[in-house]
């Protein structure tokens, strides 16, 4: 396979059809994503309301909050609830817009056009192939996550409670090469662990990859498609080395450029409230909202940019599979050689 022909068509292609872009914007939205939470010590309403109304900096109003937080909890669970219902939409949405990507490239190759209906089209007809790949090969990676979180729960719990049983009757040499052999023998076994977990991960990849593609393009069922996909790795493994090295340059620099979109955004938007509480206040509602404005700007923007590289990704691999797969033709930047003038 030729990878700069690859590359270079799939720029075209990413450039010349650019309502594929509506497809990676809404693939990023649906493929992104990420979230976070912190806990602390529960402590009384009233003590929550005194430890941060010193010196009278609250308003009455969030004292009034901290004293009866009830719906202030109602509120938040509401939103989480709203969160995890967004989420799935999300991920729906971003299925079949992956989908609608490779329907869209493989409607440009065959067709010469294509529309974002038909792209979306071709993807929602395949959604719950797709889903279902995508599910089957998450099942091992879930399967050996939950192997690795017990195995390191029960290394360190045992060696915490042999700890403290020994504190309880003196420690021994015998105890302390106890626990040490208990902990090395975890630390082996997780290590061993996180490497399987990592080879899957680059199969899982691999997988899905031309997985989703055998779906679309050939229109196969779930298992047929990683039959398929598992076939074509093994006969092109050198070259799918190698174009995922280049997309993996590439990405780095599209995420570079996207994290530094974010900062530009984030940084003006954040520092007043940091300043705020370097100076030992509390943040005003303007603040916070500005603050939480820039975020929310800052995501919109960055899965704007890195839909734009989901495009481009998505077409490279497109048309690797078609060649491949031998769908497509073999692409090519040699020039084709002139035909023999006529001999007098």
């Amino acid at each position: 396979m030729d990878l700069g022909a690859t590359i270079s068509r799939a720029l075209k292609i990413t450039w010349d059809h650019k309502v594929l872009w509506i497809l990676g914007f809404l693939a990023a939205l649906g493929g992104g994503g990420g979230g976070g939470g912190g806990g602390g010590n529960v402590a009384s309403p009233q003590s929550f309301a005194n430890n941060f109304s010193r010196g009278g900096s609250l308003p009455p109003w969030m004292q009034q909050l901290a004293q009866h937080p009830e719906p202030l909890i109602a509120a938040a669970g509401v939103f989480a609830c709203l969160l995890v219902i967004i989420g799935l939409i999300l991920a729906v949405i971003g299925i079949i817009a992956r989908g609608g990507l490779i329907a869209g490239v493989q409607q440009v190759e065959t067709n010469g056009a294509m529309t974002f209906g038909s792209a979306w089209k071709g993807g929602a007809a395949r959604f719950w192939s797709l889903l279902g790949l995508n599910l089957l090969l998450a099942i091992p990676m879930i399967i050996l996550v939950v192997i690795l979180v017990v195995i390191i729960a029960v290394s360190f719990g045992g060696v915490i409670a042999a700890a403290v049983a020994a504190n309880g009757r003196g420690a021994s040499d015998s105890s302390a090469a106890g626990m040490m052999g208990l902990l090395g023998g975890g630390f082996a076994i997780m290590c061993c662990l996180i490497c399987v977990v990592v080879l899957y991960g680059l199969l899982t990849e691999a997988l899905t990859t031309f997985g989703e593609r055998a779906i679309i393009i050939e229109n196969m069922g779930v298992m047929a498609s990683i039959s398929r996909a598992w076939n074509i790795l093994r006969a092109n493994l050198g070259n799918i080395i190698l174009l995922a090295l280049i997309m993996g340059v590439i990405g780095i620099v599209f995420g570079i450029a996207t994290g530094a979109i974010a900062l530009l955004i984030v940084a003006p938007t954040m520092l007043p409230a940091i300043l705020e509480l370097t100076r030992g206040g509390t943040p005003g509602v303007a603040t916070i909202l500005l603050g939480a404005g820039g975020v929310i700007v800052a995501m919109i923007l960055g899965a704007i940019v890195r839909s734009l590289f989901i495009t481009f990704n998505s077409t490279a691999w497109t048309l690797a599979f078609r060649q491949f797969s031998g769908v497509g033709p073999a692409l090519t930047t040699t020039p084709p050689t002139a035909p023999p003038l006529p001999v007098a």
